[in-house]
């Protein structure tokens, strides 16, 4: 009789154990898992930042294309200047002339600003998926949290259950 209630509390204080201990370190990680996810949307927001709002002049393609366009530029009017001086072009011909180096210019603006605005668009997109796969974890984060507190209390009333069964209550021999 002695043996069975040793038996039984030993068992019950084991079971309290494993599930004390359980709950911390179900906790413990729970913690972790949630300063990592806000970490991750930390990071999703400073690279949203950093590629949404940033100049589409800045970039080396556009650099490289104005720069293109700039050369291009000086030395069509080097040869318009050139053509005048041997042709005796007049004043109106070098207005038109410069008229449609503007007009190649601002085409080329434009294209790079609608480039621009394309890469925003797929930066946004990117952020939105991402964003929405953050937030489904977090959704699954809170349903396994709910799971595991269910879980929890179900094993501590089943514990309870069982040390209450394991006394034989009233059927107590008394030596």
């Amino acid at each position: 009789m002695g043996t069975t209630m040793l038996l039984t509390g030993l068992n019950g204080a084991l079971g309290l154990y494993a599930g004390v201990k359980g709950m911390f370190d179900s906790a413990s990680a729970a913690s972790r898992q949630k300063k990592l996810h806000s970490m991750a949307k930390a990071e999703e927001e400073g690279w949203y930042r950093r590629n949404y709002y940033g100049s589409f002049l800045d970039n080396s393609a556009s650099r490289a294309a104005i720069k293109r366009l700039e050369q291009s530029l000086r030395r069509q009017n080097q040869q318009n200047r050139a053509y005048g001086v041997i042709n005796g072009a007049t004043p109106e011909y070098a207005l038109a002339r410069n008229k449609q180096n503007l007009q190649a210019a601002e085409n080329m603006l434009t294209n790079l600003a609608a480039k621009e605005d394309e890469r925003k668009m797929r930066i946004d997109a990117i952020h939105r998926q991402n964003r929405n796969a953050l937030l489904s974890t977090e959704a699954q984060m809170a349903s396994s949290d709910e799971n595991r507190g269910a879980a929890l209390a179900g094993n501590g009333l089943n514990l309870l259950q069982k040390a209450l069964l394991g006394v034989e209550w009233g059927k107590e021999s008394k030596k």
